[in-house]
């Protein structure tokens, strides 16, 4: 009989350690159980990025593999020596990939979350989504979804996995609000002029994330408010496309574009609003954020869950398409009505307070991972 471990070892799986919000939500669950007695390694299916220094930071041991053949295939056997390198007592995969959950194995009795990050429809194939929820329901005790919306998309595409799939909030931990002083400290960091108005938006420079929209609604905004900056934290591959299209609006010395930051601090404290647009994502960690740091939203979002934690009109100003004239009339109405902006942000954290709390969710994980002792 398997002795009960009061502390257990646990085995974190994932596709990648860049610094996306799904990375980032993946390290704050490690850093709770951590706090709690129970030592994490990380493997990650791609070689390490950038989010190595906050790894080793947090005393997180990790490894990186060589992401090689479709669907990680070829890197099969590698995968399968690196979970068996140590002793393990339960696991985590963050990230749905077919040739890691072959590699794992079927271990009888095994604590296994999977815990899914990212929207279906449009990513792949129906088939190759049922083929891996399949093997998923298989493999794994608990599947995690980060809002309604992308839970029911999985159930519709493969009902049995229902019997094992729950939502589960992206944690947050809201930082202080930071001060007059801070903000103009954050602004000087960044090079950004202190006594200007500053809209900015940050995540992955890829279609979906619709920069565009931002470019467009800051080339309306500017027109009625010329000394407006717009800050883009982030990088990715269309960025030179963007860059183009700025200068194609004529607004490409009102942005600046600032790269990946190893600490969204800075920015979130440089900003007077966040501007944010997407297609499709499963719960936008942006705006979340920003409302956390006390920073007012204007976002518009075709496909998410980002509804589920906040009220639009109540926490934020959130459009159901990318409707560009709409968006710069609620970002001029935000800068010019400063007091109401800000009550409405208040109203957000509050709520993000209630149902975005990282303790109450390492205590879920904790428990569906079987903690006895």
């Amino acid at each position: 009989m398997r002795r009960p471990v009061t502390h257990m070892r646990i085995l974190h799986i994932i596709q990648c350690t860049n610094l996306g919000g799904m990375e980032h939500a993946a390290l704050s669950i490690t850093k709770g159980l951590q706090q709690r007695g129970h030592p994490c390694r990380w493997v990650s299916l791609n070689p390490l990025g950038d989010l190595k220094p906050l790894l080793d930071e947090a005393h997180v041991p990790s490894l990186g593999l060589p992401y090689r053949g479709p669907w990680g295939a070829l890197g099969l056997p590698a995968m399968r020596r690196a979970f068996r390198a140590e002793p393990r007592d339960a696991v985590i995969m963050t990230g749905t990939n077919f040739s890691a959950m072959l590699a794992l194995g079927s271990r009888r009795g095994e604590p296994r979350i999977l815990c899914v990050h990212y929207h279906h429809t449009g990513v792949k194939p129906r088939w190759q989504w049922r083929l891996i929820y399949a093997l998923a329901r298989r493999r794994f005790r608990v599947i995690t979804f980060p809002s309604d919306f992308v839970r029911r998309e999985a159930e519709e595409i493969y009902p049995p996995i229902a019997a094992i799939s729950k939502t589960i909030r992206t944690p947050l931990c809201l930082p202080p609000l930071p001060s007059l002083c801070e903000k103009s400290a954050a602004r000087e960091r960044l090079g950004i002029p202190r006594d200007v108005p500053v809209i900015g938006n940050a995540g992955w420079l890829i279609p979906r994330k619709r920069f565009d929209i931002f470019l467009r609604v800051a080339a309306r905004v500017t027109a009625c408010l010329p000394r407006a900056l717009f800050v883009v934290a982030g990088d990715g591959p269309d960025r030179a496309d963007l860059e183009r299209l700025a200068r194609e609006l004529g607004v490409a010395q009102k942005v600046k574009w600032i790269g990946w930051q190893t600490d969204l601090n800075d920015f979130y404290c440089a900003l007077d609003v966040l501007l944010f647009n997407s297609d499709w994502d499963a719960m936008p960690t942006t705006p979340v954020e920003a409302i956390g740091y006390g920073v007012p939203v204007v976002a518009s979002l075709l496909q998410g869950g980002l509804r589920e934690v906040v009220e639009p009109g109540s926490h934020l100003f959130l459009c159901s398409q990318h409707d560009v004239e709409c968006l710069a009339e609620k970002l001029l109405f935000v800068l010019a009505h400063p007091e109401e902006a800000r009550n409405m942000t208040m109203a957000g954290r509050r709520r993000l307070l209630e149902v975005m709390p990282v303790e109450q969710l390492v205590t879920t994980i904790e428990g569906d991972l079987g903690r006895r002792g």
